[in-house]
């Protein structure tokens, strides 16, 4: 496989990721934004904790601010977008005009939000985007694997924050299931070893199931080098 084709896949893939970062990071955070709007405290350091992100909020006032709209802050929202839109930009002849667009689209509605008083509709606009990005993939992109690879790298990171937040387990397998569906339809190489734990974690009920910080470190270390 050339280097072409390795740094293509390597965009695909955190493309995939870091769209779906931002759309389940509004949505995880959703009871912490509703406290902050009704003037309440809400637990956020627990969702940092959780997450594996430095506590360096001083309120949930503050957390909500930064952490959705400070692209200074390499694990906020805004930040995750602006990664998203630097893998879209250099794959813009795999993805289309239209389908990037939304990918824009989002960062748009992303800084109409930063800049509001009341941003709750405009953070709708984000995920709305992100949600037509993923429909415009299956309409514009022709490659199957390419499609799989971004669905991959979504899927790896819903898994991901699945396993830290603690989801229900009937969650989890349902969403390993679906990274495990698309991973197999792609030309990526996952490492055995990891791929082997999660499938076995997932599938084998007479086998005692990993502690999810295992999981994760797996899922982590499932591409090296990516």
């Amino acid at each position: 496989m050339g280097t072409v084709t390795l740094t293509k896949h390597n965009r695909l893939f955190w493309l995939g990721r870091y769209l779906e970062r931002a759309y389940a990071g509004i949505t995880a955070t959703r009871p912490l934004f509703e406290a902050d709007t009704d003037g309440r405290e809400g637990d956020y350091a627990d969702y940092c904790r959780k997450v594996g992100i430095p506590d360096t909020y001083e309120n949930t006032a503050d957390f909500v601010r930064r952490f959705y709209f400070d692209d200074n802050d390499p694990n906020s929202i805004a930040s995750a977008l602006g990664y998203a839109y630097d893998n879209a930009i250099v794959l813009r002849e795999t993805l289309s005009t239209d389908t990037l667009a939304y990918v824009q689209m989002a960062i748009s509605a992303m800084e109409l939000a930063a800049a509001s008083a009341a941003p709750g509709v405009e953070l709708q606009w984000v995920l709305d985007d992100i949600m037509a990005f993923r429909g415009s993939c299956e309409e514009t992109i022709e490659e199957e694997s390419s499609r799989n690879i971004i669905k991959t790298g979504a899927s790896l990171e819903r898994v991901d924050l699945c396993l830290r937040l603690g989801a229900p387990e009937s969650t989890c397998e349902k969403e390993f299931g679906r990274l495990f569906n698309r991973l197999y339809k792609t030309a990526l190489q996952p490492d055995r070893d990891r791929l082997n734990l999660l499938v076995d974690a997932v599938l084998d009920k007479t086998a005692p199931t990993p502690d999810a910080a295992v999981m994760v470190q797996a899922l982590e270390g499932l591409f090296p080098g990516m």
